[in-house]
């Protein structure tokens, strides 16, 4: 049996309003790293794209209503104090 590829989660968090939102998931860890290199650049001041790991594939189609997303940024511990989630304006 091959190895599982592992997955990423993308969040997008700014530091200023002590919010994020959630940008991608299920995505291969080539696919996640193009995708910062893309949009990081891009971003204002204060904020920020980061790429988390992702225990299993999440089931919810997109990730902005994915509750097992919000669970991996509530999990991660590398935020202090905890942000609010916030969906992105499409």
């Amino acid at each position: 049996m091959p190895d599982k590829q592992p997955l990423k989660l993308i969040v997008a968090y700014d530091r200023n309003q002590n919010e994020y939102s959630l940008v991608a998931h299920n995505q291969a860890p080539e696919e996640a790293q193009s995708f910062l290199d893309q949009w990081t650049r891009h971003l204002r001041p204060g904020s920020y794209l980061l790429m988390l790991d992702q225990a299993k594939r999440h089931q919810t189609a997109a990730a902005q209503k994915c509750r097992a997303c919000r669970e991996a940024v509530a999990r991660s511990g590398h935020f202090e104090p905890q942000p609010k989630f916030t969906r992105r304006q499409q």
